[in-house]
């Protein structure tokens, strides 16, 4: 049938030079990002989308999120093909891949500390014109949907505690929100 898949680069940039007018795209479960989409609609090809219901969950949590004034914090790779589509919906974000990462922030919402450093360890994981001073005072918990789900309810309780000790407890449901995005699906050990 003549499939082919798309190159993907290290950054997680795809290579459509092989799209050609009249092609089909299928659209993996992980889905796309906007600008892939934007990309595909100027094309003339039949798009087929396979994007897991529960990524679509993820992107409506983030752009509620942007929509509330809030920093999208992603549990999740930043090069993963799924987290670059998420993030593609976000104005300001920040993503997390670990427990240690989430406490490098959670340290910077709650004492400050060095952001030059602190954006060097995370510049490719941040949003164009990151500012940790400014951007982790009112945030959203998101994830990729394959992270494992007690790794990101910890991290959301640490963010939860963050903000609870940075403004007090009832300011702190002003300063953060979460909800569960996580795929059951991927939970299962076989």
């Amino acid at each position: 049938m003549k499939v082919q898949f798309i190159e993907k680069l290290g950054d997680g940039k795809k290579i459509f030079e092989t799209v050609q007018d009249g092609d089909v795209v299928i659209l993996p479960a992980f889905g796309a990002s906007y600008e892939e989409m934007e990309y595909l609609d100027k094309k003339n090809v039949e798009i087929v989308d396979t994007t897991c219901p529960w990524v679509s969950k993820v992107w409506n949590t983030v752009d509620m999120h942007q929509k509330k004034g809030l920093t999208s914090i992603i549990h999740g790779k930043y090069a993963h093909e799924e987290t670059v589509a998420t993030v593609s919906f976000c104005e300001d974000y920040i993503c997390v891949k670990d427990m240690k990462e989430a406490e490098m922030v959670v340290d910077y919402i709650v004492n400050g500390g060095d952001k030059e450093a602190f954006m060097t360890y995370f510049a490719k994981a941040t949003s164009k014109g990151f500012d940790p001073d400014t951007m982790l005072t009112k945030v959203g918990l998101a994830n990729q949907t394959t992270m494992y789900k007690k790794e990101t309810r910890a991290i959301g309780q640490m963010f939860q505690k963050a903000m609870m000790k940075k403004f007090g407890p009832v300011e702190s449901k002003n300063h953060y929100m979460e909800f569960d995005t996580i795929c059951d699906a991927t939970q299962v050990c076989i």
